[in-house]
């Protein structure tokens, strides 16, 4: 009895722990850090296919190499992560993260899907992911933000960085 009971609790752990979640890879951007492999992923937030005005991009973590989906806290949104909306449309939104307000994020479709657009030194790069060094040991100042994806015009790889 007892070797039975003990089976369908470890059969019913091994089945809890082999079930992998599923993360979309379409986010419109990811944004990591030097400090550990969780990062935050922003996802266009459409209703019937139209872009929310007041909340274009659904942010959250993925935390353990992929094992765990979280919400960002309420001080990861007011003090880092967080989306703030200067201006938005049906078709795009312009947005900025709550830890930069002079990196403005053009939220829109390019070639049919929703990328976010930034403009440094001259030029528009589509953002695939940025990733913020932060100063150790603490990690909680930024030293800087590597912003990395595609030239829009060119669709040459291009990275930059900016320091907060």
């Amino acid at each position: 009895m007892k070797n039975s009971i003990l089976c369908t609790i470890l059969g019913t752990l091994f089945c809890l722990a082999s079930q992998a979640i599923t993360i979309p890879k379409d986010h419109v951007f990811v944004f990591e850090r030097n400090t550990n492999t969780n990062y935050v992923c922003y996802d266009i937030n459409l209703k019937n296919g139209v872009l929310q005005q007041k909340e274009p991009l659904n942010a959250y973590w993925v935390l353990g190499k992929e094992t765990r989906i979280e919400s960002l806290t309420f001080l990861d949104k007011k003090m880092a992560f967080g989306v703030k909306v200067v201006s938005s449309t049906q078709e795009e939104a312009i947005v900025h993260l709550s830890a930069y307000k002079d990196l403005k994020i053009r939220i829109c479709k390019h070639k049919g899907k929703w990328v976010g657009i930034v403009k440094l030194n001259g030029k528009e790069i589509i953002v695939q992911k940025m990733f913020a060094q932060m100063k150790q040991p603490i990690g909680v100042k930024c030293e800087y933000v590597e912003i990395m994806g595609t030239d829009l015009k060119t669709g040459e790889k291009r990275n930059e960085r900016i320091k907060p």
